[in-house]
């Protein structure tokens, strides 16, 4: 869960777009992100997927800026859109037989001036196989946001992915939550899911 955030330093510009740098942004968490278990008890979904494309950006929550002349202009947090196929469930079930759409915190900035990332975190690739921990949203989307909320599967082909150290880590991790963890968490997961 994403506290808060606030700007952060630049980095390495996204592949294929040499020419428009990446920024992270430095965030706080109310959990510790970098213990998978602390991650799928505050998830409510997850799951192994495969990123099918990037769909586009939408903007959020506009503040004022300041432009180089003097003048000030609205621009609004970054979050770039996915359809990704679900390959398994780790904690919750989503459907298997289609796409479903995932939303990602960071992306690029209205004026296309560059790429804000959350610290720790990067932008989806196509064709990538990942563990998700994803939040779901009142529209029926999930959203993934911050560090580790997505974590790249590179050490197998996706034919054998369940043999991932990467996927095992995240299966063991669901494996020590509790019953009613997992039965509060699928409750809310399906309150949210039918609001839409």
């Amino acid at each position: 869960m994403l506290l808060g955030a606030c700007s952060g330093q630049k980095k390495a510009s996204t592949a294929g777009q040499e020419s428009i740098p990446t920024y992270q942004i430095k965030a706080s968490y109310g959990i510790n992100v970098d213990d998978p278990k602390a991650l799928v008890a505050s998830a409510d979904y997850s799951f192994v997927g495969i990123v099918k494309r990037e769909t586009g950006t939408s903007y959020q929550n506009p503040i004022p800026l300041e432009q180089a002349d003097g003048t000030t202009k609205k621009m609004g947090e970054a979050y770039t859109h996915y359809t990704v196929q679900v390959l398994a469930n780790l904690k919750n079930k989503l459907v298997t037989e289609r796409s479903i759409k995932v939303t990602k915190q960071g992306g690029i900035r209205e004026d296309h001036s560059a790429y804000d990332v959350l610290a720790g975190d990067s932008l989806l690739k196509a064709d990538q196989a990942y563990v998700f921990n994803a939040y779901a949203q009142a529209d029926g989307t999930l959203l993934v946001s911050g560090k580790n909320s997505t974590v790249p599967i590179k050490d197998k082909p996706v034919d054998a992915i369940a043999d991932s150290s990467v996927v095992k880590t995240y299966q063991a991790a669901v494996g020590t939550l509790s019953a009613k963890e997992l039965e509060a968490k699928q409750k809310a997961s399906d309150d949210a899911q039918n609001s839409q």
